[in-house]
């Protein structure tokens, strides 16, 4: 694996100029998600999160964004992603995905998807950890994070701009 080409501010300035709507419906599976009018899905820009899309597609809805955020769903549920990509006007992917995709996912990863990057995974930090993201969310206006300072407190954030990243 090479360099990954993160999603940078100007693809997303490409999406915000793709946009057919002045909002957006961010459509999760579940129960509740399928009580959302058709009408309504049509009518708005959708993104959809990982398996969601069969829904939307099984309804003629196509997707404005596909965003895949959990690697089991690649590895079980192959095709479905190629199927949803292309069916989708944009797809991104978390670098998690991208990671652990196999060689031939990753290359079409690389050529038809955006990749964004995290900020931080789930794992135990320190005390440099700490001071690292208070750096950062000083250098990024955009990133709304907070930093605990007890090893019990849990590291919640936000990132407005996710060219930067997410948390």
């Amino acid at each position: 694996m090479g360099s990954v080409n993160f999603i940078t501010h100007a693809d997303v300035l490409q999406l915000i100029a793709k946009r057919t709507a002045e909002d957006c419906i961010i459509f999760l599976s579940g129960p509740t998600s399928r009580k959302t009018p058709l009408s309504l899905l049509r009518m708005k820009d959708v993104i959809a999160v990982n398996g969601s899309v069969q829904y939307l597609l099984n309804n003629n809805v196509k997707p404005f964004l596909y965003l895949l955020t959990d690697v089991r769903f690649l590895h079980r549920r192959r095709e479905d992603f190629y199927n949803f990509s292309r069916n989708s006007q944009f797809t991104i992917v978390n670098l998690d995905v991208y990671e652990q995709a196999s060689v031939d996912d990753q290359k079409y990863i690389e050529e038809n998807c955006l990749i964004i990057r995290s900020f931080y995974r789930r794992e135990k930090g320190g005390f440099l950890k700490k001071i690292k993201f208070n750096i950062l969310k000083r250098v990024h206006k955009a990133l709304l994070i907070s930093v605990p300072l007890s090893k019990r407190g849990r590291l919640a954030g936000f990132c407005k701009d996710i060219s930067i990243g997410y948390c």
